[in-house]
């Protein structure tokens, strides 16, 4: 009797521990989440950098080694309209939907889920420098910039919103 009273107590508390942990630490924090959640989360993920709030970006961002993560925010303290990563001096990583580098960081960073849903995401246009895909879940914005790649996350619904506005910034001057 004792034996099991001793074995209940420490599953229970080690269940209770799991559950207050998974609670406390969001899986992973996406556009259309509060940007509280999605600080907690980053500090979680070893990849990413500590996100300090930048009022002229409209959003919180940071550097960690030759990656730049940032979420874009309707309001200091409000909600994720956009995440993106860009990787700067990297040869080996190109954010495409075929390159198992990237795949893998995305993995790393979000989870299986999402490098699987922008991996059989289906190419969309090209505007510009960026190329614009639409998941089951998130449409995916990527573009070669200056000495890397760089991957956008946003909601599905705004993807004709995020491609009407790059055409428009094609012939029309935009404060980005």
């Amino acid at each position: 009797m004792v034996k099991s009273y001793k074995f209940n107590y420490l599953f229970n508390a080690t269940a209770s521990a799991i559950a207050v942990i998974l609670a406390v630490t969001p899986a992973n924090a996406l556009p259309g989440e509060n940007i509280s959640t999605v600080v907690k989360w980053a500090k979680t993920r070893p990849q990413l950098p500590t996100l300090r709030y930048n009022s002229e970006a409209h959003g919180y961002g940071g550097t960690k080694g030759k990656l730049y993560f940032y979420a874009d925010v309707t309001s200091e303290n409000g909600t994720v309209t956009k995440e993106g990563i860009t990787v700067s001096g990297s040869d080996r990583l190109k954010f495409t939907t075929k390159n198992a580098n990237a795949l893998k960081l995305l993995q790393n960073i979000y989870n299986s889920q999402i490098a699987n849903d922008f991996q059989k995401s289906r190419y969309t246009t090209k505007i510009g420098r960026d190329l614009f895909y639409r998941g089951q879940k998130f449409a995916y914005i990527t573009a070669e910039v200056q000495g890397g790649s760089s991957f956008e996350i946003i909601p599905l619904r705004n993807l004709q919103e995020f491609i009407n506005n790059a055409k428009y910034c094609q012939t029309n001057q935009c404060d980005l």
